[in-house]
């Protein structure tokens, strides 16, 4: 597996872009420039700790923690669906309803992907495995969203 990693020079430039995006807002007096440096924070942080967990996922390839992985994202695509609700249903149907909609549609159609179509040894290697149902869940969120309005 080759390992990518980002230079000082890489991060640099995209903290100079989001710096060049503050002094733009500011000569436009968009007034975003205080919301600019926390979204660029929160999303370093964000990224850091996901990556964490992803090196550890890679490094440990077994069945149980890519379903764990698969499940925390399947919560958090259900309770996004569950947000973009203008009219809930009542009680817990609008999470139930979505996250079971999102998961025989994503889960299906990553397992035939995966097994059919890609064929990893074994076919949940999350390299594949994670990338693929983060892709078909945020394809899914906006179908399901959309349809249980």
């Amino acid at each position: 597996m080759t390992i990518i990693s980002l230079s000082p020079l890489d991060l640099s430039l995209a903290a100079l872009l989001v710096g060049v995006l503050a002094l733009i807002s500011r000569s436009m007096r968009l007034k975003l420039e205080n919301q600019l440096v926390i979204a660029a924070v929160r999303m370093t942080v964000q990224l850091l700790i996901i990556g964490v967990v992803l090196k550890a996922l890679f490094s440990h390839a077994h069945l149980g923690w890519v379903a764990l992985m698969a499940g925390v994202m399947l919560l958090a695509a259900g309770w996004e669906v569950r947000g973009r609700q203008k009219r809930r249903f009542a009680g817990g149907w609008g999470f139930g309803l979505g996250t079971l909609s999102m998961f025989i549609s994503s889960f299906s159609i990553t397992v035939i992907a995966l097994t059919v179509i890609i064929g990893p040894q074994p076919w949940y290697e999350p390299q594949y495995a994670i990338p693929l149902m983060c892709m078909l869940l945020a394809n899914t969120i906006n179908n399901i969203s959309i349809a249980m309005e």
